[in-house]
């Protein structure tokens, strides 16, 4: 029968392996950790370096018209509507090709207007109701083939039904 003598320098040697091992093992742990957490650290960096895009809106520009006295159509008799607006545009291009238009807009805006109820222009859902229609017929092209006006909006200024 064979024994295995074991000395306290070879105790000592196989301690020192068993550490050499699980220092070096817990060494390439955490190398593994890092180099599957660095990815993530940096995206989350990024993320937090990167500034959000501002989109800087510029103000309305506000062009008001001079009022309109238009006879109404009623059933009732005369009627009239004195109104004055304000139209609502994207930016000073959208102004100057107003100006040159202005004759045919205000025919356009006359027409639209004489063609209302006074009925229904004294209710609050019949004044909305107009002011959408004037904002897409005062926007449509004048012109065959031409462009639409950027009219975003059409604002009462005066708003008197008699």
């Amino acid at each position: 029968m064979s024994t295995i003598i074991t000395t306290p320098a070879s105790q000592r040697r196989s301690w020192l392996l068993i550490g050499v091992i699980s220092l070096m093992s817990a060494v390439i742990a955490a190398l593994v950790a890092v180099y599957f957490a660095l990815p993530m650290l940096s995206d989350q960096k990024a993320a937090q370096d990167a500034e959000p895009e501002v989109v800087v809106v510029p103000p309305p520009v506000f062009m008001p018209l001079a009022p309109f006295t238009v006879n109404l159509e009623s059933p009732r008799g005369n009627r009239l509507l004195y109104i004055g607006i304000t139209l609502k545009m994207a930016d000073q291009d959208a102004v100057a090709r107003v100006e040159e238009l202005k004759p045919e807009l205000k025919s356009r805006l006359l027409l639209l207007l004489s063609g209302q109820s006074p009925d229904e222009l004294i209710t609050q859902a019949g004044k909305q109701t107009l002011q959408s229609t004037l904002t897409e017929a005062l926007s449509r092209p004048y012109s065959e083939g031409g462009q639409p006006l950027a009219i975003s909006g059409v604002l009462y200024n005066d708003f008197i039904v008699q």
